[in-house]
C-alpha cells in the first residue's frame, strides 16, 4: 500500500494511468467523484494531462463538466518494475476507495495503460507494492474467509459450551474462540464505520463534507485500510489455528446428540417437610377443586407452571396423594419425564404402574396399544418436569384418546409455552409466602432446635427468607449453609450480611442439580440474553432496556423478514419469561419489567466465567489471567469512576454498568482507555457532565444518563455514528441538547421523559431511523436564542418508523402540522400533552382545536396519554360513537390534569382496553350513561378492562346507577365482565362505591383511599381483597362473603365489619392515640366462631400502649390467642409481639414477656 512510510511524498512516485468515463453510467457512480478528483489532481497538483483528443473539462472543478477521461501521469522519473497492472486498480483505489472501484469496474469503466509493465518506486528505496496493493483491495476476500472459517468453527461452539465446565482443555478452547469472535466483531464494525464514511465523501470525525484537500488525505486512507487489513489477516491466522487444534475438534464432532445437563427423578412420595404453610395446601385444594369438576371430556390437561424450584412437583405431589383424588381416580400415574426421556421407557412405565408387564412388547407402537387397553377406568396421570410437548401430542395424547376410561392430565413445567402448546388449564405456583418461607427454613436448618433458638432467630430467620424471595429451593439452599453453623444470633446474622448467596459459597452440587437444566435446555441465541441479565442488580429491570442493549451488544439475530431487532429481542425476552428465567414484576404494566432471582443471578454468574463480571467498588478484582473481562457491572462507586488497571489494561470491555452510585460525579477521559465499549450506562448517578472524548467511542451503541445530573451534553457526541440509543430521562440540571445530536443517524431511541429542556434543535426529522422519541417538545418557549430554534409537528412526518413518540406543549403548534401521525403504522404507543399556556384569543383557541382534532393517531395505536388537555371537549376523534373501530388495538388509556371537559369519551365501546386511568378530572361531577356510548344488545361494556383507577377526582361524587342497570332496549347489560382491580384514591365528594362494581364477577382487588364521603362499603359478592386507608366518614364494611383478605388503617368512624365469611387474613393499623382494640374485632371474631370459621392471621400495627396490652396475660391476650398467627407492632417497627398457636411460639421485645 502506497502509505508504508507516511512521510513520503506523492511526488516519489512515477505511474500513469488512464481512466475512460465516458461508460460510466448515472446512478452507480456520483459524476462528481471521477472530475472532482482530475480537478483536484490536475489543478493542485499538476499530476494529470488531458488525453489527446478527449476534450476540455474546464475549470471549476468538474462539476456537471462533459468529459470523457484523463490520465494519472507523473513523467519525471519512471523506473519499471513488474504490477500486472495492479497499479492503475491501485491509484484510483487509493482515492476513492475500493468500493468504488469496484463500482466502476462493474459498470464498464476502462483502465488503459501504456503496457503490461508499470514503475512505482521511492527516491530512497524500491518497493514491493503486490502485498500491499492486495491488502487494499482484498479486504471483502479476507472479510469473507473471516466469515465463513467463524461460521465453520461456531458449529462446534454449543457443543464446547456443554463441555467447558468439564474439560479445561474445551474452556481454553471456548476463550480462545471467543476472543477471536469478539476481536473480529470489532474489526466488522469499523470496517462498516469508516468505509460508509469514505464512501458518503466524509472525513472520519468531522461533519464537513468531504473535500480532495491534499494527497496526505489519501494516503491516511491507504493507511486506515492497511491496518484493517492487517487485523482482519491476523484474526484469520489465530482462526486457523484454533481450526487445526486437533485435540480439541474430534472430540466435539464426535457428540452425536445434544447432551443435557442430568437432573434427579422425581417420584410421588410426599418431603413432609416441603409441605409448609397454608400457601400449598390452598394451591392444591384450588387445582383439585378444578380436576373433579365432572366436565365430560374425554380428557383436560392441568398445567403446573413456575420457575426451577418454586414448589411444582411439591404441589403435584400434593395432589397426586390427595384421598379425594385417589377415591375418583383408581388409577393413578406418576412419570418422571425431564430433558432426555426415552419414549418406549416412558410408556413401559405407565404399563408397569397399571400393574402390567412388558415383556415381549418394543415397538412404540405395540407398547401404545398396551397403553390404551390398561386404560379402562378414570385416570390421573401426572408429567411432572416436562420439557418438550412433544411426549404428549406424540406419545401419550392418543393412547389417552382411545382408552374407555376418562383422564386427567397434570403437567409440570418451567416453560409456560409448553403447557399453552398442550392446551392446559395453566396454574401458576406463587412464590412462598415470608411466613410459610420460614417454617420450611426452620424445618430444615433447626429441626432439633429449642423454642428458645427458635425464637432468638426468627427475625433473622424471616430477613433472610426476604432474601430468598419465595424460592421454596433458595430456601433449602441457604438452609444447607445455615445447617453448619452455630444456632445462634451472630452466626445467621454473618450468613445474611455475607456473599452467601453466590455460587461460590452454596453447595454447588445442589444448585446445578435443580437449576443447571433451565439454562442447558435454552436455545443458543438466548443463552447470552440470560446471561446479561444477571449485571443488573436494581430490583426491577424495563424490557425495553435490555432488549436494547441485547441490541447494542449484538445478541440479537436478524430474521429475513422486515422485523425490527428490537421486536426479535422483545420476543427473547418473553421466552425468558415463559421458561421463568426472568419473574415479571407485579407492579409493571403488561409485563414491561422484570426481576431476576438471586439464586438465578448467581447461576448466570457462574456460567460467565468471569467473562462478565459483578464488581463492588474498592474490593480486589479477582479475575483469571486467561479470561478478559468484556462486561463490568460495578456497585458503591466513590466521586470519581476509576476502574481496576486489569480493565483498564486489558481494554476488552464491551459493556460497563453503574449501580448504587450516588456519589459518583466524574467520569473523566476513561472512555478513551476503553475503545470497545458498546455499552454504557451510568444512570442515577451524580455525573454532571462527559468529557469531549466520549465522541471517539465509535462503537457505542448505548448511552445511558437517566437521572444523572448532566449539565451539558458534548458536541463531540455527533461523532458517534453507531450509537442507537441514547437516554437521558429526568436529568433535572439538563435544559438544551447540542445540535450535533441530529447527526446521529444510527439513532433508535431518544429517551427525554421529565427532563426541563427548553427545546429540542431544529432537525429531529434526519433521524430517519428513531423508534422511540419520548420527548418531542414543540416550539422554544420563552428561552429561545434565535428565530430558527425549536421543532414543529411537521418534523415528524419523516418519522415513519416510531413505535413510541411523547409529544409536548402542543399548545405551542404552528400551522401546518396536523395529521402528522396518519403515516405511522407501526406506532403503538403515544402521549399528548399540552402545557399552561392554552390559547385565549378565540382565533387562537379555533386553530388550536382544529391542529388537535388533526392528530388522530393511528388503529395500530396500544397505548394512548393524554395530559393537560385544556379544552372543553375532547377531541372529534376520541368522542366519536365510532370510537372502538378507530381505536381496535387500544389497551391502555391514561387521561389527566384535564380541568375542563366534564362528560367522559365513550370509553366502554373500546374492544381491547385492558388497564384505565383517569386523574384530576376537575370539572367531572357525575359519570353516567356516556362513557358506555351505544352498547349493543348482548355486548359488553369495558369487555376486556382488568384495571381501573380513578385518582385525585376532587369534584366526583357520583357513579350514576343508570349506567348499570338496563340499556335502551330494556335489557340488563354486561358491565366490566373482566375487571379484577379497582382503585378509588383521593376522591373526597364519592359518596357511593360504584354500583358497576356488584356486577364485576371477577374482581379481586379494591382500594379506597381518602374517600372521606363514603360512609359503607356493602354487597360485592365476588371481591377477594379489600384495603381502606384513611377514609374519614366511612363506618360499615359488611357483606363480603368471598373476601380473604382485609386492610384497614386510618378510619376513625369505623364501627361495624360483619359479614365476611371468608375472611383468612386481616391487617390493622391504628392511630397513635388508639389504645384500644376495637370493638368491632371481638364481635368479628365472635361471628366466625359461631358459624365454624376463623380468621387464620392477625396483623396489628398500634402504639405501644395497645402493644403491651397485648402481651401475654395481659388485657386483649385473649383475643390474641385465639387466632393461630399474630403479629403486633409499634409504628416505628422497634417493639413486637410474634405468636402462634400450633406449633405455640411466642416472642416479644416489649416489657417483660
Amino acid at each position: 500500500m502506497l502509505d508504508v512510510n507516511p512521510h513520503l511524498d506523492l511526488c516519489n512516485y512515477q505511474f500513469r494511468v488512464h481512466v475512460d468515463a465516458s461508460r460510466v453510467r448515472p446512478g452507480n457512480v456520483p459524476a462528481h467523484s471521477v472530475a472532482g478528483l482530475w480537478y483536484e489532481l490536475k489543478s493542485r497538483h499538476r499530476l494529470v494531462d488531458l488525453t489527446e483528443g478527449e476534450g476540455s473539462m474546464g475549470g471549476g472543478g468538474g462539476h456537471g463538466e462533459t468529459y470523457k477521461g484523463f490520465t494519472i501521469h507523473h513523467p519525471k522519473r519512471w523506473h519499471v518494475v513488474t504490477g500486472k497492472g495492479l497499479c492503475a486498480i491501485m491509484w484510483v483505489g487509493v482515492i476513492l476507495g475500493k468500493d468504488m472501484v469496484t463500482t466502476l469496474m462493474t459498470t464498464g469503466m476502462n483502465m488503459r495503460y501504456d503496457s503490461a509493465t508499470y514503475a512505482l518506486s521511492s527516491s530512497d528505496a524500491s518497493i514491493d507494492l503486490e502485498d500491499e496493493i492486495c491488502k487494499v483491495l482484498q479486504v471483502g476476500d479476507e472479510l469473507q474467509k473471516l466469515q465463513e472459517t467463524l461460521e465453520r468453527i461456531g458449529g462446534f461452539l454449543e457443543s464446547a459450551e456443554r463441555k467447558r465446565l468439564t474439560d479445561s482443555d474445551i474452556g481454553r478452547w471456548v476463550r480462545e474462540l471467543k476472543d477471536v469472535m469478539y476481536d473480529a466483531d470489532d474489526v466488522i464494525d469499523l470496517c462498516i464505520l469508516k468505509g460508509a464514511r469514505l464512501l458518503e465523501g466524509q472525513p472520519l470525525a468531522s461533519a464537513v463534507s468531504f473535500s480532495f484537500a491534499s494527497p496526505c488525505s489519501y494516503f491516511r486512507c491507504v493507511k486506515l485500510r492497511h491496518q484493517i487489513s492487517s487485523k482482519i489477516q491476523g484474526l484469520n491466522s489465530r482462526l486457523k489455528q484454533i481450526k487445526e487444534d486437533r485435540s480439541i475438534l474430534p472430540r466435539l464432532e464426535q457428540v452425536p446428540q445434544e447432551h443435557r445437563a442430568s437432573s434427579r427423578e422425581t417420584s410421588f412420595l410426599e418431603v413432609k417437610t416441603d409441605v409448609v404453610g397454608t400457601q400449598v395446601e390452598d394451591d392444591a385444594r384450588n387445582l383439585i377443586k378444578l380436576i373433579l369438576e365432572n366436565d365430560k371430556q374425554k380428557y383436560r390437561v392441568f398445567g403446573i407452571v413456575g420457575m426451577g424450584g418454586i414448589g411444582k412437583t411439591t404441589l403435584a405431589r400434593k395432589i397426586y396423594n390427595d384421598e379425594w383424588i385417589k377415591e375418583n381416580f383408581p388409577l393413578r400415574i406418576w412419570l418422571y419425564v425431564s430433558n432426555n426421556y426415552l419414549e418406549n421407557q416412558l410408556l413401559k412405565e405407565v404399563i408397569r404402574c397399571a400393574g402390567r408387564d412388558t415383556d415381549g412388547f418394543e415397538s412404540t407402537a405395540a407398547l401404545q396399544t398396551r397403553v390404551v387397553s390398561r386404560l379402562s377406568t378414570n385416570s390421573l396421570i401426572v408429567l411432572d418436569d416436562v420439557w418438550c410437548a412433544d411426549v404428549w401430542e406424540n406419545l401419550l395424547r392418543k393412547p389417552v384418546m382411545n382408552g374407555v376410561g376418562s383422564s386427567k392430565i397434570v403437567v409440570t413445567t418451567r416453560d409456560a409455552g409448553i403447557a399453552r402448546s398442550m392446551n392446559a388449564c395453566i396454574y401458576h405456583v406463587e412464590q412462598m409466602d415470608e411466613e410459610s418461607g420460614w417454617e420450611l427454613l426452620r424445618k430444615m436448618a433447626l429441626a432439633d432446635g429449642t423454642e428458645d433458638e427458635i425464637s432468638t432467630l426468627k427475625e433473622i430467620g424471616v430477613e433472610i427468607v426476604k432474601r430468598c424471595d419465595g424460592l421454596p429451593l433458595a430456601i433449602k439452599v441457604i438452609a444447607g449453609v445455615l445447617g453448619k453453623a452455630e444456632a445462634s444470633k451472630e452466626a445467621w446474622e454473618a450468613v445474611l450480611r455475607s456473599d452467601s448467596w453466590h455460587m461460590n459459597q452454596i453447595d454447588k452440587e445442589e444448585l446445578p442439580a435443580a437449576l443447571h437444566l433451565s439454562y442447558a435446555d435454552l436455545p443458543s441465541h438466548l443463552k447470552p440474553c440470560f446471561l446479561y441479565c444477571s449485571l443488573y442488580i436494581t430490583y426491577s429491570i424495563s424490557c425495553h432496556d435490555l432488549a436494547r442493549a441485547w441490541v447494542a451488544e449484538g445478541f440479537i439475530r436478524a430474521d429475513d423478514g422486515e422485523r425490527l431487532m428490537e421486536d426479535i429481542a422483545g420476543d427473547y425476552y418473553w421466552e425468558l419469561i415463559s421458561r421463568n428465567l426472568l419473574q415479571p414484576d407485579p407492579r409493571s404494566m403488561d409485563g414491561d419489567r422484570c426481576t431476576m432471582h438471586d439464586i438465578l443471578r448467581s447461576l448466570a454468574h457462574f456460567f460467565m466465567e468471569g467473562e462478565g463480571i459483578l464488581f463492588n467498588d474498592g474490593a480486589r478484582l479477582h479475575t483469571s489471567p486467561l479470561t478478559k473481562v468484556r462486561r463490568l457491572s460495578i456497585v458503591n462507586v466513590g466521586e470519581r469512576l476509576q476502574l481496576p488497571e486489569v480493565i483498564l489494561k486489558q481494554n476488552c470491555l464491551r459493556t460497563l454498568i453503574l449501580h448504587d452510585s450516588p456519589t459518583t460525579r466524574m467520569v473523566n477521559d476513561v472512555h478513551v482507555r476503553l475503545e470497545h465499549l458498546r455499552v454504557l450506562h451510568l444512570s442515577d448517578s451524580c455525573i454532571e457532565g462527559l468529557p469531549d472524548s466520549i465522541g471517539k467511542l465509535l462503537h457505542l451503541r448505548y448511552l445511558d444518563l437517566d437521572r444523572t445530573n448532566i449539565r451539558r451534553i458534548p458536541e463531540s457526541i455527533g461523532s458517534l455514528a453507531n450509537l442507537q440509543t441514547l437516554n437521558i430521562a429526568e436529568c433535572k440540571c439538563l435544559d438544551q441538547l447540542p445540535k450535533s445530536i441530529m447527526m446521529l443517524r444510527s439513532l433508535r431511541c431518544l429517551r427525554l421523559k421529565r427532563t426541563p429542556l427548553t427545546h429540542l434543535p431544529k432537525g429531529i426529522s434526519k433521524l430517519e431511523n428513531l423508534i422511540t422519541l419520548g420527548g418531542l417538545i414543540i416550539g422554544c418557549g420563552e428561552y429561545a436564542t434565535g428565530p430558527d430554534e425549536g421543532c414543529q409537528l411537521e418534523e415528524l412526518r419523516s418519522l415513519s418508523k416510531l413505535r413510541y413518540v411523547r409529544i409536548h406543549n402542543l399548545e405551542r403548534t404552528v400551522e401546518g402540522g396536523g395529521e402528522v401521525l396518519a403515516n405511522k403504522p407501526f406506532l403503538k404507543r403515544l402521549l399528548l400533552s399540552w402545557g399552561n399556556q392554552a390559547p385565549v384569543w378565540q382565533e387562537q383557541m379555533q386553530r388550536a382545536e382544529e391542529t388537535c382534532n388533526s392528530l388522530c393517531p393511528p388503529p395500530s395505536v396500544r397505548e394512548l396519554n393524554i395530559k393537560e388537555f385544556p379544552y372543553q371537549r375532547f377531541p372529534i376523534w376520541f368522542r366519536s360513537a365510532s370510537v372502538d373501530a378507530c381505536f381496535p388495538n387500544l389497551s391502555y388509556l391514561m387521561l389527566s390534569h384535564f380541568a375542563s371537559c366534564a362528560e367522559l369519551p365513550p370509553l366502554g365501546r373500546l374492544p381491547k382496553l385492558k388497564f384505565l386511568s383517569i386523574r384530576e378530572a376537575d370539572a367531572v361531577v357525575t359519570i353516567g350513561p356516556e362513557i358506555l356510548g351505544h352498547i349493543p344488545p348482548g355486548a359488553a361494556a369495558f369487555p376486556k378492562l382488568e384495571v381501573m383507577q380513578f385518582v385525585d377526582m376532587r369534584n366526583w361524587e357520583l357513579w350514576s346507577s343508570c349506567m348499570t342497570e338496563e340499556d335502551g332496549d330494556g335489557e340488563r347489560l354486561r358491565l366490566l365482565p373482566n375487571l379484577q382491580k379497582c382503585y378509588l384514591i383521593d376522591c373526597p365528594k364519592l359518596r357511593a362505591v360504584p354500583g358497576g362494581l356488584r356486577r364485576a364477577t371477577r374482581l379481586k382487588l379494591l382500594k379506597i383511599r381518602s374517600n372521606h364521603s363514603l360512609a359503607e362499603i356493602m354487597n360485592l359478592a365476588f371481591l377477594d381483597e379489600l384495603h381502606v386507608n384513611s377514609n374519614q366518614g366511612l363506618q360499615r364494611i359488611s357483606n363480603l362473603p368471598s373476601l380473604r383478605y382485609l386492610a384497614i388503617s386510618d378510619c376513625p368512624q369505623m364501627v361495624c365489619v360483619e359479614n365476611l365469611d371468608s375472611l383468612q387474613h386481616l391487617v390493622l393499623e391504628c392511630s397513635p392515640s388508639t389504645e384500644h382494640i376495637p370493638r368491632w374485632l371481638p364481635l368479628l371474631m365472635e361471628q366466625h366462631r359461631s358459624e365454624g370459621a376463623s380468621f387464620k392471621k392477625f396483623e396489628l400495627q398500634c402504639s405501644l400502649p395497645l402493644l403491651e396490652s397485648c402481651r401475654r396475660n395481659e388485657a386483649n391476650w385473649d383475643v390474641v390467642q385465639q387466632i393461630p398467627e399474630v403479629r403486633v407492632r409499634t409504628k416505628d417497627g422497634s417493639r413486637f409481639i410474634w405468636y402462634t398457636k400450633d406449633p405455640q411460639l411466642y416472642s416479644t421485645n416489649a416489657g417483660s414477656a
